[in-house]
């Protein structure tokens, strides 16, 4: 389970890399372009991605605290976990969580990038020092799909990633993003 894991987390970090090259380089313009009022900038993108990991982070701690009181992972939490990856792939837009909700127009790109960059080595950390039967418990609480263990964690947060490159992609090539 613990080398599935640590794979799983290292496909994480290749995408966050991939996601910090889009930012290189952008005007101030550009990171707050929104194609519409109602819709995000690419720093707002951001921030919701950095909150979501850091709310996730704390609930897999406070979990992994009394993980003497959660169960393996089981057939239903497999279930949950597909129906909520197959969710983020169709082209429909959810509401986030209330815990990951952004408010501000302008948050901080290096500040995001260094929390971004620190709750990464938290849940490494995690990884590397959790044995692998704690870690296919049911440790991650998704607001909508339940109950998780570790591994369907990380390919949570891979989809949910992959599903707002997609917006930053959009954001970018739209025609009115500024040159």
């Amino acid at each position: 389970m613990k080398n599935k894991v640590l794979s799983e987390f290292s496909d994480l970090e290749k995408q966050r890399k991939e996601i910090l090259k889009l930012y290189v380089g952008l005007s101030s313009d550009q990171l707050l372009f929104k194609p519409d009022p109602s819709h995000w900038n690419l720093l707002q993108v951001m921030r919701h991605l950095v909150t979501a990991e850091v709310q996730s982070v704390v609930l897999i701690r406070r979990r992994l605290s009394h993980h003497e009181r959660s169960k393996k992972a089981g057939l239903s939490a497999s279930i949950r976990h597909m129906i909520l990856k197959f969710a983020l792939v169709l082209p429909i837009k959810f509401k986030a969580p209330k815990i990951a909700e952004v408010h501000d127009e302008a948050p901080d790109i290096e500040t995001m990038k260094s929390e971004w960059e620190e709750v990464r080595s938290d849940i490494n950390t995690i990884i590397k020092e959790t044995n692998s039967d704690v870690l296919a418990k049911e440790l991650y609480i998704h607001p909508r799909a339940g109950a998780l263990n570790i591994k369907q964690a990380l390919e949570f947060i891979n989809t949910h990633t992959s599903h707002h490159q997609k917006q930053m992609n959009r954001i970018m090539n739209h025609s009115d993003f500024p040159a």
